[in-house]
């Protein structure tokens, strides 16, 4: 299988790395399991996410496309449920 990067392959790496951290050094971020099973579940849907665009678009133009459009999406919709539901 040839490499491909893509967008969600930084998500997940990012994610990952953000799980080892805080895995490793809970007393220096003061964040609790909570916070690290969420990330480590951002990071099990964005793995998923990645593999569904993979097997569905072979172009690889078109999958970066698609998955900075879904990443923007995401990003906005969870500015838009924070700033409606928290506030």
């Amino acid at each position: 299988m040839k490499l491909r990067l893509t967008p969600l392959n930084f998500v997940s790496s990012f994610l990952l790395v953000g799980t080892a951290y805080l895995l490793i050094f809970p007393n220096e971020t003061d964040r609790s399991y909570p916070g690290i099973l969420s990330i480590l579940l951002l990071f099990i849907i964005s793995f998923i996410t990645d593999i569904v665009f993979r097997r569905l678009i072979i172009n690889l133009k078109r999958i970066w496309l698609f998955e900075l459009l879904f990443l923007i999406f995401v990003a906005l919709l969870t500015v838009l449920i924070k700033l409606y539901i928290f506030n």
